[in-house]
């Protein structure tokens, strides 16, 4: 998802987290993107960073589907205070440290909306477009 009015097979859930997750995870110089992946054997969501070549960079993959949800364990609430961001939250997934954008759902909860990405997560997913174009070269 480019922009405000492509969303292919994106889930409701991830049309309304887009532009507040677009804004805090925006990368100066590159167009943001909601792109679609796997993680394994999990499709998921993943916000990437688009170089003007169209190399794509993931950021993060959302905490939208089932799968990854239930993955997530939140450190006790005192581990975060230091962190500069009390949105940024450190988390578990497995034996892996990660960190977790919390935000408010659309439903009032506040709770995991992303696991910001890691080397781990880097090499594990396969999202389905990792250039997005190439420019003609004349």
């Amino acid at each position: 998802m480019c922009g405000s009015v492509s969303a292919i097979a994106l889930q409701d859930i991830e049309r309304e987290l887009w532009p507040d997750l677009r804004e805090r995870l925006r990368q100066p110089g590159h167009l943001m993107a909601l792109m679609r992946g796997l993680l394994g054997d999990t499709e998921v969501a993943v916000v990437t960073a688009v170089k003007p070549d169209g190399q794509v960079r993931p950021l993060a993959v959302l905490a939208t589907s089932e799968e990854v949800a239930n993955e997530i364990r939140m450190t006790p609430q005192e581990d975060a205070a230091g962190t500069p961001d009390n949105r940024l939250r450190r988390a578990k997934v497995g034996d892996y440290d990660i960190e977790v954008l919390v935000g408010e759902w659309p439903d009032g909860s506040l709770r995991p909306l992303a696991i910001l990405a890691t080397p781990w997560i880097e090499q594990h997913l396969l999202l389905f477009a990792r250039t997005l174009w190439r420019r003609r070269r004349t």
